[in-house]
């Protein structure tokens, strides 16, 4: 099985065609929509009706949690604090579900699979299923008064609404026209679905197994194949959904700290190992040194050419066009076969990454190096038929020595020099049991090249790809391209690509050090044992 084109690559026009065709009708479903949502509105001034008046145990929360030990702990700390909350409302406790224990599957984490298992076990005595992030705050009493405002026996998706300022690729120009008329949730502020939608999309769900091979950007794929052309609701902004905490009315909200665990790691525990070539020696090195490469103690620069003035070692691996997984299986046998050298993280990144080191020293903190970890911002390739994930290149690649140790001791290499080198990786950590740690704060927005073409089969496949012709271009991961509210809660750790902006600018603006990451860092002290 060879992956069809990119859902995170660039597409050619005439291939979206038959997906902006079903775009048109979306205007027609929003007229029905606000209608829906002035009613919603004029029930909230008349008071809560006692048709919707649920009860706590009619909520499911739904944690999306990980498997990793700092993650699963603090989902367990989100739990508890979900359950004492409905003690001290003396009600029957919820269902408080954590996604990581739900399903062994690798593509749990989309959700969308799950969802007739939900159907099944809470159908019968549940009206909401609400979703969360560990990170996620709730207060319990308002959330439940809110959702108490919506009629839970009709079809609603509820959340904090985001939208594209900008026609994006890694969202295939959808609404070129008008982007912003689109409305996906912000997984942090939680979001919910009734039981009523649950059951239909379940129901469709066994009628038609999903389509796409790639899972890029989850929350906006999910309200696409939710809103079904207009088949289905969109979402419903609910004012109460919160990331900022500020508003007393709202019934969640979310910490942007920079998780700290204890002191940041040091820096001669992480060695930054940057993928270059001959050819962006003279434009994207010199942004590296002017930018982020005095934060790293220890870097080196490899390349295809020995040139002393950088310095750039010369793996002997021929550079290639499209993946790098000579290039970057030759780095992990170097890292780990520095006998003198125990430095316990390596992090692989682009020449064109800009990257946040002092950041990352406070974010793997939390993380246990003497574990097998992998972490970055995760994507999803052939989840729905026994697929794997994988952390995309561009924003970083984060391992512990111990992972490279696993992957190193296993038969599991490239099958070629350039073969897309992330994919092949998560390919390999799947296949030993190691799972993607996923983080938001590393941002790729899309595949550091055509996985299109990269024709993988699924686990155990050896066989090269056949073709080029589905090659598309890297995409960029700026901050323009995020909206503002989703990178309002984020302390960001890297952004990819030099394209079409003021890389410069961008770190310093985003990235660099600052007064105000200390200030986090103080906030921070009560932080870990809040919950």
């Amino acid at each position: 099985m060879r992956p069809p084109a990119c859902r995170g690559c660039c597409l050619a026009p005439p291939a979206l065609l038959a997906l902006l065709t079903g775009f048109l009708a979306f205007g027609l479903a929003s007229e029905d929509t606000k209608k829906e949502v002035r009613q919603s509105q004029d029930l909230e001034k008349s008071g809560i009706s006692r048709k919707n008046d649920i009860d706590l145990k009619e909520i499911v929360f739904v944690i999306q949690s990980q498997s990793n030990s700092f993650h699963a702990k603090r989902a367990e700390q989100l739990k508890k604090s979900i359950l004492q909350q409905a003690a001290d409302l003396t009600q029957e406790l919820p269902s408080v579900v954590l996604l990581h224990q739900l399903a062994k599957q690798e593509g749990a984490w989309t959700i969308l699979p799950l969802l007739p298992h939900f159907s099944v076990t809470y159908s019968r005595n549940s009206s909401w299923i609400f979703f969360c992030e560990e990170e996620t705050r709730i207060q319990v009493p308002k959330l439940l008064e809110t959702l108490r405002r919506y009629d839970s026996s009709k079809e609603w998706f509820l959340g904090k609404a985001l939208h594209d300022e900008e026609s994006t690729i890694i969202h295939h120009y959808a609404f070129s026209e008008n982007p912003t008329v689109f409305k996906y949730p912000d997984f942090a502020a939680g979001w919910a679905l009734s039981i009523p939608l649950v059951n239909k999309l379940t129901k469709r769900l066994k009628s038609e197994s999903l389509k796409s091979d790639f899972t890029i950007d989850l929350k906006h794929e999910i309200a696409l194949y939710i809103w079904d052309k207009g088949g289905g609701p969109p979402l419903t902004p609910v004012p109460e959904f919160c990331t900022n905490g500020v508003d007393s009315y709202c019934a969640t909200t979310f910490h942007s700290f920079l998780p700290l665990c204890g002191k940041p790691v040091k820096k001669k525990d992480i060695f930054v190992a940057v993928k270059t070539c001959k050819k962006f020696h003279g434009d994207r090195i010199p942004i590296v040194k002017q930018t982020w490469e005095s934060q790293a103690s220890l870097i080196e620069y490899y390349s295809d050419y020995t040139e002393t003035s950088i310095p750039t070692v010369d793996l002997g691996i021929p550079n290639t066009d499209r993946g790098h997984c000579g290039k970057t299986f030759a780095i992990l046998e170097r890292f780990l076969n520095r006998s003198q050298d125990k430095t316990a993280w390596l992090v692989i990144v682009d020449d064109d990454t800009l990257i946040s080191i002092s950041r990352l020293q406070h974010l793997l903190s939390c993380y246990d190096s003497s574990e097998p970890v992998f972490l970055g911002e995760r994507y999803g390739y052939g989840l729905g038929t026994g697929g794997y994930s994988y952390v995309t290149g561009g924003g970083g690649m984060v391992f512990s020595r111990e992972a490279i140790r696993r992957l190193l001791a296993s038969k599991c290499r490239c099958y070629s020099n350039d073969a897309p080198d992330d994919m092949v990786l998560g390919m390999c950590f799947s296949g030993l049991g190691i799972p993607v740690t996923h983080s938001p704060l590393f941002h790729q927005r899309c595949g550091s090249y055509s996985v299109a073409q990269a024709g993988l089969e699924l686990l155990d496949s050896s066989d090269p790809p056949t073709s080029t012709s589905q090659s598309a271009r890297i995409t960029d991961a700026r901050p323009v391209d995020y909206p503002k509210d989703y990178l309002s809660h984020q302390v960001p750790i890297s952004f990819h690509k030099h394209w079409n902006i003021d890389p410069v600018k961008v770190y310093f603006t985003w990235l660099a050090p600052s007064e105000e990451d200390k200030a986090r860092q103080e906030t921070q002290k009560g932080f870990r044992e809040e919950l």
